[in-house]
Parts: structure tokens; sequence; C-alpha cells
């Protein structure tokens, strides 16, 4: 179900099931593998990006930025702060890779150059 401005009211009974799945993850084996030494990449954490994305988007779109955040924390990926998106795009539903907008890589300026003397 979708407000007149395109922003999801509800997830539905799918996204109260897959938010409980990640809430029950959080609870029971998100403490073990933290205690085992595994950190998260991203702030928030992958489990609460699925959490607010699937609130924010729907079960559908919810369910696929939390896979593509998930492809993202690996070895050589993506790391540091990354929100769940929270305006729904104006995109069918069967166009998952345009749901959110790439990430934006910051510029760091050159060793003994100060950040005012980057050139865009």
């Amino acid at each position: 179900m979708r407000s007149q401005k395109g922003q999801a009211t509800g997830s539905g009974p799918a996204g109260v099931l897959m938010i409980g799945a990640l809430r029950l993850y959080q609870w029971t084996l998100s403490p073990v593998v933290y205690a085992l030494g595994v950190r998260c990449r991203h702030e928030p954490s992958c489990s609460h990006y699925g959490v607010d994305s699937i609130r924010a988007q729907g079960g559908w779109r919810g369910f696929f930025l939390t896979a593509g955040r998930l492809l993202r924390c690996r070895p050589g990926g993506t790391h540091g702060y990354d929100p769940a998106p929270r305006e729904r795009k104006d995109v069918p539903f069967w166009a998952i890779t345009r749901f959110r907008d790439p990430p934006r890589r910051q510029i760091t300026p050159p060793a003994g150059q100060r950040d005012d003397e980057i050139q865009k």
C-alpha cells in the first residue's frame, strides 16, 4: 500500500514476517557472531538496515535492498555510513537495481595536500 506521495505506509504480512526474522537474528545469532569477533563493516548494521528498508520501502523492495547490502558487505566491498533509503523511488517493481542511488565516494586529498585545495 502506498500513500499519495509514494511513501510506503505499511510493510504488509510478508514485511512483518521479514522484520520478525531479522529481530530474531538480532536477539539470538548476532550476539554470538559478535562474541566470535565478527564485526559489521557498515553503520547501521546490515540487520538494522534491513528493518529500516522494509519499513520504509515495503517487503519486496526492502528484501532486495537488504540483499544488495549483504552483497556489498565483503572483503573489498563498501564500508562506513550507509543508511537505508527513506524515500520510495517511483520505479517499476521489477527494476530492482534502481531502488536506491549508487553510493557516493568521498574524495580524499593526496598526501601533502590540504582539503580546501582539492580540484573538483
